[in-house]
């Protein structure tokens, strides 16, 4: 037990039964100390706690309670005295056992305290309580060791981290945190710090917690020395860098997946700083510059890629970091005969460029847009009528000669996007053709005969019309595309063949029948007549009917002549004068 000699009789000393609440007995000196006599105190023992201000009186009771077997208890508040004033005091508590078993006594020693020097203790309270509070507050680990590697101190965030209390750090050899892989570093690390005192020791390593857990921390140890320049123990400031490492692992996989999506791209990248050196390319720059990534990176964009300089995309380049907005461009770089789609974006850093080569898409476009134009041209200079409608039988294209025809025909020229029928046709004549696009609209491929009236001439034209369905890609039909063509003249043509072929009919039928009749007779008159003797009287008789045979061919022609030129002018030449 601590010694409470009540020697020095000018303090106030005093013992107090905890076990039966009696004050045991006070020195004289307490009226000087406290302002109450020693009878004061004996006829109300809650006195000693009563005299206490309020707001200190919890925090002495709780800290009484508290005291430990042979542990000595300094405590500071303020009194109020008999006459009201306040006092500072200064009071030293043990425990004691008792006379009788069992019994507890509560032993004190209280001393009046001059302002100022209870300031300056409060004050050294305070600044201690500051610095294990900013200590409690931070978020790294604080630790100290001492010369043998044992841990003297451990802060909170240390601790909590870990999952240990301070009694089961402190006192223990750092390995208890780690790991066997790593002892050997950090007793080096350790070693070092004592043997290079000054001189700041960094380490990174994993510190296992209670539950087995291992956590990535980065420290920087420094010895503490003394007076004299020894080593009297080693502190370290340190921080979890768990969730950094995981975090940079992160960072390091997604570069390395957009390096890989970089160099798989077909698009020329690459990326400048502010002086217009390279610092990133891909692959696809590589192989159009024909030179490797480690003899371009470094260097300016005008030396690796001098087929730029004074082009268009030089005036993109300069301009996009000046005005500092993204831009666009679309150009062909005639020395080498390309086509580029180039997308820039600038940053504080330099410029990211992404560069296409379209020079094949814009040959093909060309050749497009040259097949188109001849082909529109050779639609456009047929005279067939060539036009197709949407589902609602809307204009979709129409060539020059439909467009003449129908307003030809109606007085008013179609339009892309106009109803089909909004000329003015009959409505017999609309639901008919709506009838035929229907008829096209369900798949059906189909040609018909159309007649009109030509308004000029007052003539019958006549038009042969396909319908054609039109499919998208997936096979949906989409329109109708139509050709017409004047069929006029050609059916004129197959009514004269026609007719021809009727006329040539009734020659057949003539010469078989009525020319092969006369001929006969002729021929049977001829072998009647006396060859030999040609002044025979009955070869006169045969001449005469010859002659009337004759006649009878002759008609025969004519009829036949009649027959073949029918309305035809040149076929007097064959009558007889």
């Amino acid at each position: 037990m601590p010694d409470l000699s009540l020697t020095a009789l000018q303090h106030c000393a005093y013992a107090f039964d905890l076990t039966d609440q009696k004050l045991l007995f006070i020195t004289p000196a307490a009226a000087q100390i406290l302002g109450y006599t020693s009878t004061d105190f004996f006829e109300n023992p809650a006195l000693l706690s009563e005299i206490i201000e309020p707001a200190y009186r919890d925090e002495v009771r709780e800290k009484t309670q508290n005291i430990q077997d042979n542990s000595l208890l300094s405590l500071h508040y303020r009194i109020r005295t008999a006459t009201g004033e306040k006092r500072w005091i200064y009071d030293q508590r043990a425990l004691a056992q008792g006379a009788q078993p069992g019994h507890q006594v509560l032993l004190g020693i209280v001393d009046e305290q001059s302002p100022e020097s209870f300031r300056q203790k409060e004050d050294a309270k305070l600044r201690e309580q500051f610095l294990n509070s900013l200590i409690d507050s931070q978020t790294n680990f604080l630790i100290r060791f001492d010369i043998n590697g044992y841990f003297s101190f451990a802060n909170k965030q240390f601790l909590k981290t870990l999952g240990y209390k301070k009694s089961e750090v402190v006192g223990k050899h750092f390995s208890v945190v780690t790991i066997p892989e790593e002892m050997d570093m950090c007793q080096k690390a350790f070693v070092n710090c004592v043997n290079q005192p000054g001189k700041v020791i960094k380490l990174a390593h994993k510190k296992r917690d209670k539950a087995g857990q291992l956590w990535d921390t980065e420290w920087e140890f420094v010895s503490v020395t003394n007076d004299d320049g020894a080593v009297i123990a080693i502190q370290g400031i340190g921080h979890d860098v768990t969730q950094k490492l995981i975090i940079e692992k992160e960072i390091k996989a997604t570069e390395q997946k957009l390096d890989t999506f970089i160099d798989s791209i077909n698009d020329y990248f690459f990326i400048l700083d502010a002086e217009w050196r390279f610092t990133r390319v891909n692959a696809a720059f590589e192989k159009v510059t024909q030179k490797n990534r480690d003899e371009i990176i470094g260097q300016t964009i005008w030396e690796v890629f001098p087929i730029v300089v004074g082009t268009i995309f030089e005036k993109t380049y300069r301009e996009a970091v000046a005005e500092n907005h993204d831009m666009h461009l679309v150009a062909c770089v005639e020395t080498a005969n390309m086509w580029f789609d180039m997308s820039v974006y600038p940053s504080a850093e330099g410029l990211t460029a992404f560069i296409k080569d379209i020079t094949e898409e814009k040959r093909a476009q060309q050749e497009v847009s040259w097949t188109k134009n001849n082909l529109e041209a050779l639609i456009n200079n047929t005279e067939d009528q060539i036009w197709s409608v949407d589902l609602e039988t809307r204009y979709v294209y129409m060539n020059k000669a439909y467009r003449l025809q129908i307003a030809h025909l109606t007085g008013v020229e179609p339009e892309k996007g106009n109803h089909s029928y909004l000329h003015p046709y009959s409505p017999e004549m609309v639901e008919q053709w709506n009838q035929y696009y229907a008829r096209a609209l369900t798949g059906e491929r189909y040609s018909i005969i159309s007649e009109s009236i030509d308004p000029a001439t007052g003539k019958l034209l006549s038009f042969e019309i396909s319908f054609n369905p039109i499919y998208k890609t997936k096979g949906d039909i989409t329109g109708v595309g139509c050709f017409a063509r004047n069929i006029t003249e050609w059916l004129e043509t197959e009514k004269a063949i026609v007719d021809q072929n009727e006329r040539l009919r009734h020659i057949a039928s003539l010469t078989s029948h009525e020319l092969r009749r006369p001929v006969a007779s002729m021929l049977g008159l001829i072998n009647l007549m006396d060859k030999r003797n040609f002044f025979n009287p009955d070869n006169k008789e045969i001449i005469e009917h010859l002659l009337t045979v004759g006649n009878e061919i002759d008609e025969v022609i004519r009829l036949i002549v009649d027959k073949t030129f029918i309305g035809d002018a040149s076929k007097n030449k064959y009558q007889a004068p």
